[in-house]
């Protein structure tokens, strides 16, 4: 309740990408489908940005951005449905409450609410999207910090397992990015840390580890990037867990199928054109050079690096290290380490790699749960130097700090149209760091 209270009240919203999020959530529940034709006139006006048509013949057209979609052809959201369909039971509940709450919001606070909210407490969330988008994620964000909680409390006291939940909420893109809209990010994050908490609980209690199919399987079809997760802990229950293998590819296959079949009866393929995509820079000798700066600014940047808007995550690396020396969940983290290694390969590859109008990593908050779950043998060691944990502290505040800023202030947002946009060599300027913008 504390993270959830405190992402939806930190004011900055930033629906871009996710615009149709929300409409699909409402089409899924009210009609029984995805397509978005119901809304035709929020998508002229929004330019049918985001929106792609499919034709009776299946073909995938780009509307005009005047006249849209084609007479005969349907309206769909250009990105993946796994994000609307992880949110719709949340919406669902939401929208209990507001029944009952939102009447009595609207009569005690009269014309103290915003147009905005007052759309909100009547129930018109088309019209209210980016609030709505914004209560949803903040929900999906505080899920995700609970399961990082439970997960911590299987190696940690209570104090230190809050610990790494409220460092996961407050100090990560958890709050800076994916609790600021229904981006992919935050359903990404609760699915991996649900994955991670049943690999943790694996331990003691073998069945759960066929689970851990479902919420990684179930990812992919929020973001594609973790397919990389998906083939490594597949290896993994193949490897070392042959017994449970088949109930794991049983379990997968069932969490795939609905995704696959809503795939093929739009688009005549089990994947969407989203998934097919080539936005992967040129392979070629000249590629060497921009993506080695991209390989080291995705880490270290000034406006994307991971570890200048998260220093306290630079110990997760020293949480690899200690978890392979001393045996700790291992041969699993292996197979996670593997992960997070081929998932910064894979952004870096991007072509676009600093991630457009956004704040921060963007791209690298997808793996923030496996990077906090790291921190486990961290906080496990008997000793801790004082000089260490000042280091930890100090990082961990000026994490606070940053991501404080990026759900709260928006100069840093406004940082991105400067200059011709977001470039690599505006990445790298330290001159004039996106965190910073607006304090000098």
């Amino acid at each position: 309740m504390l993270v959830f209270a405190a992402h939806s009240l930190s004011p900055i919203a930033t629906s871009s990408d996710s615009r149709w999020t929300v409409p699909l959530i409402l089409s899924l529940l009210s009609q029984g489908n995805t397509d978005l034709d119901e809304f035709a006139s929020d998508m002229r006006a929004h330019g049918y940005r985001g929106i792609q048509c499919v034709d009776a013949g299946h073909r995938v057209i780009s509307p005009s951005s005047e006249t849209g979609c084609p007479a005969g052809s349907h309206a769909y959201y250009t990105y993946p449905i796994g994000t609307s369909v992880l949110a719709a039971p949340v919406m669902i509940a939401m929208d209990a409450c507001i029944r009952v709450l939102g009447p009595v919001a609207a009569g005690l606070a009269g014309a103290r609410l915003t147009p905005v909210e007052r759309q909100f407490a009547g129930r018109e969330y088309s019209k209210c999207y980016a609030l709505v988008e914004l209560v949803l994620a903040s929900f999906i964000i505080a899920l995700a910090a609970v399961a990082m909680f439970l997960t911590a409390r299987l190696f940690l006291p209570a104090a230190g397992a809050a610990l790494l939940a409220f460092l996961f909420a407050f100090a990560t893109p958890a709050y800076s990015t994916a609790s600021r809209a229904l981006w992919q990010h935050g359903p990404n994050m609760l699915m991996l840390a649900a994955a991670l908490y049943l690999f943790s609980r694996a331990g003691s209690r073998a069945s759960f580890l066929k689970w851990t199919a479902v919420p990684l399987v179930f990812a992919c079809f929020i973001r594609p990037t973790s397919i990389i997760f998906v083939v490594l802990t597949g290896a993994f229950v193949w490897v070392h867990h042959r017994g449970q293998f088949r109930k794991w590819l049983l379990l997968a296959a069932c969490t795939a199928v609905p995704f696959l079949a809503h795939n093929v009866l739009v688009y005549r393929w089990p994947l969407p054109p989203y998934f097919m995509a080539q936005r992967f820079m040129e392979i070629s000798p000249r590629s060497f050079g921009p993506l080695m700066s991209a390989l080291a600014g995705q880490c270290v940047s000034p406006s994307r690096g991971l570890f200048t808007f998260s220093p306290f995550l630079l110990f997760s690396l020293a949480g690899m290290c200690l978890a392979c020396r001393r045996s700790w969940q291992t041969p699993l983290v292996y197979y996670l380490a593997a992960g997070v290694a081929l998932h910064w390969f894979a952004i870096s590859a991007f072509a676009d790699w600093t991630g457009g109008y956004s704040f921060g990593p963007r791209y690298f908050s997808d793996i923030v749960p496996i990077l906090i779950f790291f921190l486990v043998p961290v906080f496990q060691l008997p000793r801790k130097p004082m000089l260490l944990a000042a280091v930890f502290l100090l990082c961990a505040l000026a994490s606070l700090f940053v991501h404080f800023r990026g759900a709260t202030t928006w100069d840093v947002y406004l940082w991105n149209g400067d200059a011709g946009g977001v470039t690599p060599a505006r990445a790298w300027d330290w001159r004039d760091p996106q965190f910073l913008r607006g304090l000098f």
